[in-house]
């Protein structure tokens, strides 16, 4: 599957990946599943003043990058995620480590650690249990 995205760094979360309108669409579409193109206007029109034909566009944007699908339905098109939330969080986190992985390894590990020497406590062992967990993984197939 090729899903088209960049990083927009000053935005957080899915806006950073998406435009605004766009990261709300998705984020209906996620929680609520399959709908059509009324019914995400229906929700978006809950929390702002926007048009029918503006979601449609959005939409039709969100279809061209790979990541909802169009399913045709007796007079109406369904709009359907094509990567879940999940996959799509696991896919960019990669695609960002592995990209300042190869930008320089050392630099990037320096910054990882700088970043998880800030965390809670209990997320540091978190993290610690599990690098030890893959140690002894790789040491196991050795």
């Amino acid at each position: 599957m090729r899903l088209r995205f960049k990083l927009n760094a000053p935005n957080k979360g899915l806006k950073a990946l998406f435009g605004e309108l766009e990261a709300e669409i998705m984020e209906i579409l996620w929680e609520k599943g399959p709908l059509k193109g009324r019914e995400i206007f229906e929700e978006m029109g809950r929390k702002r003043k926007i048009a029918y034909t503006t979601v449609l566009t959005v939409l039709d944007r969100l279809s061209k990058k790979g990541f909802i699908k169009k399913q045709k339905d007796v007079g109406s098109i369904i709009f359907v995620p094509s990567i879940s939330k999940k996959d799509f969080q696991v896919l960019v986190t990669d695609r960002l480590i592995r990209g300042a992985i190869d930008i320089s390894e050392d630099l990037a590990i320096s910054a990882f650690l700088d970043i998880f020497s800030k965390m809670d406590t209990d997320k540091i062992e978190k993290l610690t249990k599990f690098i030890e967990e893959k140690i002894n993984e790789k040491n196991k197939n050795y």
